[in-house]
């Protein structure tokens, strides 16, 4: 620990706090007998001692009673009153004090003028009671500061640690859809197997080295759902025509990875009809200087056996719609509809 962060800590006691204030204070009335005769000056230390303790105590009365009461309940009328009230009293004091030593220069000045004894001893009051509450003011005001930016730390720090888990939660949902994909193709011997081994390679690499980041590059994420579209496509030829539509251009944005994913995924899950020959999905994503739309349309399965795998589809979207309340709130727009056994899935997101 070096002589700075020793100091802080030590000035960070509240004691020495508060000897450190007075000491300041006391030095600064000691000038006053400097060049003063030696007889006088015991009863002028004396007097000024006894003085301002009357003052210390009216200080942390204020500190300790007035302040909270009326002052931190936003009573600023009846804190005022009470100053005004307490401080006519100290002054009273303070006035009838000087009876008690006939031979002090106070004494002299009351009798030669004592409206002058009068602020001069308000003057001396108003100086230790503002500074005093100032010196709080700003204390509290830091107290404050600082607590708020440790609530801010911390709900940084919690929002972090559940984006990740949000973010965990996708990687195997997708990876276990797609490794089945692979799966039921091998068991027929299909020769695009290798085929698909490798884009599910790239997705891999892709998931691994790019998703650890908070924020990928719009771009790199495109050809990722790409890849995964070309991907299903492979599975799908045969009863489905898949539609991609990408527009705009892309002026560098930033956007959490695999945001898109589980809603494409989703139209796969739900869009390949067993009742149908052949099931459209169309999938469009526009891309403006501060916006991204992404608008999908597919057919619902409606067969009895899809219905049953509904729990497991739900959770990609579930995490989406956390991870969007985390990442963009007030900034996105997430709708889903179903008109004439159509699912329609619209994502709006507006970039800062």
């Amino acid at each position: 620990m070096n002589l700075k962060d020793k100091l802080h800590q030590f000035f960070s006691i509240r004691l020495v706090q508060h000897l450190s204030f007075w000491s300041v204070f006391l030095l600064l009335l000691l000038w006053r007998f400097m060049d003063m005769d030696r007889e006088r000056i015991a009863n002028e230390i004396f007097f000024e001692t006894s003085q301002l303790l009357v003052i210390v105590i009216f200080v942390y009365f204020n500190l300790r009673y007035l302040i909270p009461k009326y002052w931190n309940k936003g009573e600023y009328f009846n804190y005022i009153v009470n100053i005004i009230i307490y401080e006519f009293l100290i002054i009273s004091i303070l006035s009838i004090s000087l009876k008690f030593y006939p031979d002090i220069h106070f004494q002299k000045i009351a009798e030669d003028n004592p409206s002058r004894l009068i602020v001069m001893s308000f003057f001396k009051t108003n100086i230790f009671v503002l500074t005093s509450s100032l010196f709080h003011f700003v204390k509290e005001w830091i107290a404050l500061k600082d607590e708020n930016l440790r609530f801010t730390e911390k709900a940084q720090e919690q929002l972090e640690a559940e984006i990740s888990i949000l973010k965990a939660q996708v990687n195997p949902h997708f990876l276990f859809n797609t490794l089945n994909n692979i799966y039921s193709m091998s068991l027929y011997d299909s020769k695009k197997t290798p085929e698909m081994i490798l884009k599910l390679s790239q997705l891999i690499s892709y998931m691994l080295y790019e998703c650890k980041d908070e924020e990928v590059n719009l771009e790199k994420e495109i050809q990722f759902i790409k890849n995964y579209i070309d991907l299903e496509s492979v599975r799908v030829e045969d009863v489905a025509h898949i539609n991609l539509s990408i527009s705009g251009d892309d002026p560098g944005h930033k956007i959490p990875p695999l945001l898109f994913i589980p809603l494409i995924e989703n139209a796969f899950k739900h869009g390949i009809s067993s009742e149908l020959s052949t099931s459209e999905i169309n999938i469009k994503l526009e891309v403006a200087k501060n916006q991204i739309n992404l608008e999908i349309i597919n057919p619902i399965d409606t067969s009895t056996e899809n219905q049953k795998s509904d729990q497991y589809g739900g959770l990609g979207i579930e995490n989406v719609k956390k991870r969007l309340e985390l990442l963009f709130p007030k900034k996105h727009e997430f709708t889903i509809s179903k008109n004439d056994n159509l699912y329609s899935t619209h994502l709006s997101l507006t970039l800062s």
